[in-house]
Order: C-alpha cells, then sequence, then structure tokens
C-alpha cells in the first residue's frame, strides 16, 4: 500500500527524476504519484496540477543550483580550473542523468511553446549558467570573448546530450567537459 505521508521536498526530487527519464508529457500525474508513493487523489492535496508541479520542480533545480553550484566558480580557495571542473561536475549531476538527459534541455524543447510558465525559470538557469561560465572564463580574455565561450559551452553540452542519449555513447559528455575546460586557455581572438 502506499504511504501517505511526505514532504513537498520529497515530491519534488522524486518528481525530478521522472520528468526528467520521462519527459512532461509523456508523465502522468498516476506516474508521478506512483513514484512518491501517493495515491493518485493525495497527491493533488500538494500541487493542483502537472503544471503547478513543474514549475516547482523547474524553482526548485533554479535555487540548488543558485545556492550550491554557481557559487563555486567565486571560491578562490581553488585554482580557476578546479572551479570550472566541480561546478561542471555539480551542475551535471543536478540536471543531466545517463537515461533522461538534461531536465533543462528536454523541458525547453518539449514546452516553451505550450506552457510559457516554464520559460522565465528555465531562462534564469541557462543565464545562471552563462553567467558561471562568462565569469571563470573572463579571467583570461575579455568580457565579450568570454560569454561567447560560455555560449557555445552551453551549446555544445546540450548537443551532447542529445548524441549521448541517441547513440548510446557517453564520450560525447566527457569531450564536451574536456573543451569546457580547454576553453579556459583560449584568448581573445
Amino acid at each position: 500500500m502506499p504511504i501517505q505521508k511526505v514532504t513537498r521536498e520529497e515530491i519534488l526530487t522524486k518528481s525530478l527524476e521522472v520528468f526528467r527519464h520521462r519527459g512532461y508529457h509523456n508523465t502522468s500525474m498516476n506516474d508521478l504519484a506512483n513514484a512518491v508513493g501517493l495515491l493518485k487523489g493525495s497527491f493533488y492535496h500538494y500541487f493542483d496540477s502537472k503544471e503547478t508541479l513543474m514549475k516547482e520542480v523547474l524553482m526548485s533545480v533554479n535555487i540548488f543550483l543558485k545556492q550550491e553550484v554557481f557559487p563555486i566558480v567565486h571560491d578562490t580557495t581553488l585554482p580557476i580550473e578546479a572551479r570550472m571542473e566541480t561546478m561542471l561536475k555539480r551542475f551535471s549531476k543536478t540536471v543531466f542523468s545517463k537515461d533522461g538527459g538534461c531536465i533543462v534541455g528536454n523541458t525547453i524543447l518539449e514546452t516553451v511553446n505550450q506552457y510559457p510558465q516554464f520559460k522565465e525559470v528555465l531562462q534564469e538557469i541557462l543565464t545562471g549558467w552563462t553567467n558561471a561560465l562568462t565569469y571563470l572564463y573572463s579571467h583570461r580574455t575579455t568580457p565579450e570573448y568570454a560569454r561567447k565561450l560560455a555560449e557555445q559551452s552551453i551549446m555544445e553540452y546540450e548537443g551532447a546530450i542529445m548524441m549521448a542519449k541517441l547513440f548510446g555513447e557517453s564520450y560525447y559528455y566527457k569531450d564536451c567537459y574536456l573543451r569546457a575546460i580547454e576553453r579556459l586557455n583560449e584568448r581573445t581572438q
């Protein structure tokens, strides 16, 4: 029998995994309730709709990134390369999964034109990621070129996720990760 008491945090954490694996449209409220261990009717006590839940999942990801991941770039006890490595590993652990891909990229592709309530949060996540990378790259190049490198890295990561998912090969992630770090040594063209 399903458990009946869970916290909102537990629901958000488990729902993130379901959405990441199944996608937004392929996930039903029943799937979410089962993953959490609630009856479908009880699930509505916590969230009135799948849209509300998804927005809160994305907001919780954004809050975590802002508090636990992006600040790593300002940790002056670490060399620039170590800050980049640590930030990328934590970012990847938060938003990527081997089977499901990227919760941010998947949700953008699947919902951006249908659910504008997700767009602002998704933009904030990508802006935070861009700003963190730009900050690190700007230690060795101009701010304009650093931003370009940051945007290239993000585009490459999202492409690598699609390729890895399509072909079942994890080396796309690894190559992208290594190139993001190598970009730290690029100079203004």
